[in-house]
């Protein structure tokens, strides 16, 4: 896994604040202060198209937002990789592991090359309260892409 860490300047970190505010599920119900504090520990991760990001089965401890770019969220099955997701600006992978401490259940590779950011679970529950906020947003997450999911198998049965 080839990645380049980097500081998010003032303009990315104003730029980030409106999208995640906006747009990111697991941050739907955070102030602008809240969001900030949390970037304040972010760290910006630039990969090359044609990388993986996270690998299934691996264990980790890190969420990650796409600031730019696409990705490809697989699993392996008997036929192979199944295609589960394809993601772009502001969808965010990598929640459960925060969550459970399990390991990955998918592999997640960039189609593009993608700029994300990536927060650790220190950065993430640091403050409980703000923690309490996103652990909520992470399970109405999950709850939405586990009845998606239903919905698939339910035609496929």
């Amino acid at each position: 896994m080839k990645w380049t860490k980097e500081n998010l300047d003032f303009d990315e970190t104003q730029r980030l604040l409106n999208k995640l505010a906006e747009q990111v599920k697991a941050f739907h119900t955070l102030t602008t202060a809240e969001i900030a504090e949390l970037l304040a520990s972010a760290e910006k991760c630039t990969y090359a198209q044609d990388t993986v990001i996270v690998k299934e089965g691996s264990v980790g401890d890190y969420m990650y937002i796409i600031f730019e770019g696409e990705a490809l969220v697989t699993k392996q099955s008997h036929h192979g990789d199944t295609e589960l997701a394809h993601l772009g600006a502001a969808d965010s992978f990598g929640e459960m592991s925060l969550a459970d401490h399990e390991a990955r259940s998918a592999t997640v590779k960039t189609l593009t090359p993608c700029v994300l950011v990536r927060l650790s679970e220190p950065t993430l529950f640091g403050n409980p309260a703000l923690a309490m906020k996103i652990y909520r947003n992470i399970a109405k997450l999950l709850s939405e892409r586990l009845r998606s999911t239903d919905d698939l198998l339910a035609w496929r049965l």
